[in-house]
């Protein structure tokens, strides 16, 4: 999928079968493709109370992420295109969804059980702050790589850590003598931009 193509935020249309099953208040977001009556599209629901999908703008967000990366997921869909009902665009960069008009406006209203449209669902919130050590806890489960002791000695030292005798010493003076928990910090750190 190209970045210049647009990504349409729907709603479904009132009692398709196709669209049966998302949950009320989903953001559900998908790029049609030209010469098709279908629709893939992925939706994101927040069942389980993330704290990092507060508005519709956060769950658009997750949801283009894994259109994006044609992610294996329960939430993808292929449906007609008489299954939804455009209401909008999603601007990724600016993290918004742009709505086309007052009764888009109402739609995403009734969509999310209010009565009035508050803006701010229409803007991604501010994920609330992780520090290394809580990014290194949820990272480090799911990663696995191997990674020869040139590019680990490069990387570390990017980090900002030194070796001294036979151990690697953090900035913040943290202390290992095992190469691979000296690299997961050092990867930590630089994805959290805590480098120099």
């Amino acid at each position: 999928m190209t970045a210049t193509r647009e990504i349409v935020v729907y709603l479904p249309a009132g009692g398709h079968p196709a669209t049966e099953g998302i949950a009320r208040g989903s953001a559900i977001v998908g790029v049609p493709e030209p010469g098709t009556e279908e629709v893939r599209i992925y939706s994101e629901d927040s069942l389980y109370g993330q704290s990092n999908m507060i508005t519709l703008a956060d769950r658009a967000l997750v949801a283009y992420e894994r259109l994006r990366d044609r992610a294996p997921t329960v939430t993808m869909r292929v449906v007609p295109r008489g299954a939804l009902v455009t209401v909008g665009t999603f601007d990724e960069a600016a993290g918004r969804i742009i709505l086309t008009g007052d009764q888009s406006a109402a739609a995403v209203a009734t969509w999310l059980g209010v009565p009035t449209l508050d803006p701010a669902e229409l803007r991604r919130s501010t994920p609330p702050q992780m520090d290394a050590a809580e990014l290194a806890a949820r990272l480090a489960p799911d990663i696995r790589a191997d990674v020869n002791r040139g590019l680990a000695a490069a990387l570390i030292r990017r980090a900002g850590f030194r070796r001294e005798g036979g151990e690697w010493i953090a900035p913040d003076d943290r202390r290992t003598s095992a190469d691979a928990e000296a690299l997961n910090w050092a990867l930590v750190a630089i994805a959290a931009g805590e480098t120099g």
